[in-house]
């Protein structure tokens, strides 16, 4: 699954690339989801560029 490159600047990955250490905390403090690409956790699907649900 592609992602929306406007969406892309809150992805994870996105941020991860640009050392946003703090909002990387504040996005994934509480994760229910994981990036089927890189392996990022975000407490929502709309920080990752292929979310699937956490068991």
């Amino acid at each position: 699954m592609a992602c929306n490159i406007e969406e892309h600047k809150m992805h994870m990955c996105a941020l991860k690339a640009g050392n946003k250490e703090e909002c990387i905390k504040s996005l994934g403090d509480k994760p229910t989801v994981v990036c089927g690409n890189c392996g990022a956790k975000a407490n929502s699907p709309d920080n990752l560029c292929s979310p699937q649900q956490l068991d």
